[in-house]
């Protein structure tokens, strides 16, 4: 009888650990809310009350981290004390001895964070639509974004809510995408939540030996799409927000071809079903005879078991949102802020682009020169392709280039520091590729929409 009471006792704490982290995932990170005449997520109303509360001191938070990583890099990687350092705290090494490049991107975000928050510098540094942009206003919402979702994200992804739904789902993924069914859950967590919370999710089952490098990279570059609101955001932005509905439409349709197209070419069609070689194979999608519910409930209470205790949770947390602030924000910002300083006060784009007008031009779309760079600059930000489509009158140049920021997905200010910095082995030309060709789909699509529509 002791035996029996305490394996009932085992099994409904299993039950309790699989459960209440699982529900409040799902209801934290994609069950939609209306707000005050809008819907959003609970992680989107979390963030706009941690924005709204913080007032002005979110803005000495950035100044603190921005310059905060940018003295410490380099003491801890070239200072005369560096070994000391790093011998005295070798838990700091892996964030603040990040290489040449990166030390360098965080030297710049910390100098130009504090002039443009002193208000000290040439206006093409300091001004609202530079620095200001980048590393206050921007950098505020993202600060909160994967603040939040990084502290978390282990209630969607360690406690058996994937091993339930992978299992649930694994047929028709494999056979349509030939991704695990647990993918579902990044495509869930992007489509209603943030595309940054869908590739820190990806890396992490990646480590975890969850998914294949060629899976994992699939999954990156086509599913971690941006969310439902931004969105909307992002055709009001343009001046297109009547067509709203459609640019979702369009951005389903074109994600659809692109996650069934772009895996099928170089260079994701090279990449290795190898899992992450420190952990290996972890995962085990295969389902035993009998109810597939059955067995799906059996791997996610499996999981469950060995789910992290809340001191593990809050712990590792912590440490994951600290390297995020430290290690990715100030690169992924300088991004941004060169990506602006090159829009705004130069003409270099449109040098580039200029052999990208003949193609718009037989494309039918007005304003050609003007919508020439907004095609390019979505690989460095996502949100400049929007900024140039306000400036443009003709409302289908404005859907073409709304259209465009909401399905290249690849841009290296956010997702791509996020998928740079994880394991997962995509390099910057990969990158740099997957984006030309989810652009080469996209952009006749998106014209075609956009006479329809227009």
């Amino acid at each position: 009888m002791t035996d029996s009471g305490e394996g009932q006792a085992i099994s409904l704490r299993n039950w309790l650990r699989f459960l209440l982290p699982s529900l409040l995932g799902v209801m934290i990170f994609l069950t939609p809310v209306e707000v005050e005449g809008s819907t959003k997520v609970l992680l989107g109303v979390i963030v706009d009350w941690i924005i709204a509360e913080s007032g002005a001191g979110m803005r000495w938070f950035c100044l603190i981290v921005f310059t905060g990583a940018a003295v410490l890099t380099p003491l801890f990687s070239y200072g005369p004390q560096a070994g000391v350092l790093q011998r005295v705290l070798p838990a700091a090494v892996p964030v603040l001895v990040p290489g040449p490049y990166a030390t360098a991107a965080r030297m710049i975000g910390g100098i130009v964070a504090l002039l443009t928050f002193m208000g000290v510098g040439p206006d093409w540094m300091i001004d609202a639509d530079t620095g200001g942009t980048a590393y206050y206003s921007l950098a505020a919402v993202i600060f909160c974004i994967i603040g939040a979702g990084a502290l978390l994200m282990p209630l969607l992804t360690d406690y058996g809510l994937l091993e339930f739904f992978g299992t649930l789902l694994r047929r028709p993924f494999q056979a349509i995408f030939g991704l695990p069914g647990r993918a579902t859950i990044d495509t869930l967590a992007s489509w209603v939540g943030a595309s940054s919370i869908a590739v820190l999710v990806t890396s992490r089952q990646y480590e975890n030996g969850y998914y294949t490098a060629r899976e994992a990279s699939v999954i990156a570059t086509n599913f971690s799409v941006v969310s439902v609101p931004f969105v909307f955001l992002s055709a009001d932005i343009a001046g297109v927000g009547d067509a709203s509905g459609t640019l979702y439409l369009a951005m389903v349709g074109i994600g659809v071809i692109c996650a069934l197209t772009t895996p099928r070419l170089w260079p994701l069609v090279v990449m290795r079903d190898d899992y992450y070689a420190p952990v290996g194979k972890q995962i085990h999608e295969q389902v035993a005879s009998g109810s597939r519910l059955r067995w799906a409930l059996t791997e996610g209470l499996k999981r469950a078991k060995t789910g992290p205790t809340p001191r593990a949770f809050i712990r590792e947390g912590l440490a994951t949102v600290l390297d995020l602030f430290i290690a990715m924000m100030p690169v992924a910002m300088t991004i941004e802020f060169v990506a602006l300083v090159l829009y705004y006060h130069t003409g270099i784009l449109h040098v580039l682009t200029a052999p990208l007008v003949p193609v718009l031009n037989l494309m039918a779309l007005p304003d050609a020169a003007a919508a020439a760079p907004g095609i390019v600059i979505g690989f460095l930000d996502q949100f400049v392709p929007t900024v140039i489509a306000s400036g443009i009158d003709a409302p289908e140049t404005s859907f073409v280039l709304a259209g465009l920021s909401v399905t290249q997905l690849v841009f290296m200010a956010e997702t791509g520091v996020l998928i740079y910095r994880s394991e997962i082995p995509l390099p910057i030309h990969y990158l740099a590729t997957i984006f030309v060709i989810r652009t080469v789909i996209a952009l006749p699509i998106l014209a075609m929409i956009a006479h329809y529509v227009y």
